[in-house]
């Protein structure tokens, strides 16, 4: 599915604000509510992973860690 938005004259007006931020504010969003995985508003936004999750850290932005997943791949080694 292709969706086009309209950005208004205002938001696309601004020179600091570039396609690449307005698909990382879209891609946090998503993360935020829990509609798109890490990895996947990772791809969305064009980062890998790691460079997502120093935006989100940067934007303070909670990344859930779950010990138990951990410890359970590491008995799996």
């Amino acid at each position: 599915m292709i969706i086009e938005i309209e950005v208004p004259e205002e938001i696309s007006g601004i020179p600091q604000y570039s396609k690449e931020d307005l698909m990382l504010d879209i891609a946090v969003a998503l993360y935020q509510r829990k509609l798109y995985s890490l990895a996947k508003a990772a791809r969305f936004a064009g980062l890998n992973r790691i460079e997502f999750q120093h935006t989100l850290k940067e934007r303070q932005v909670a990344i859930p860690y779950d010990l138990d997943i951990d410890l359970q791949s590491l008995r799996q080694l």
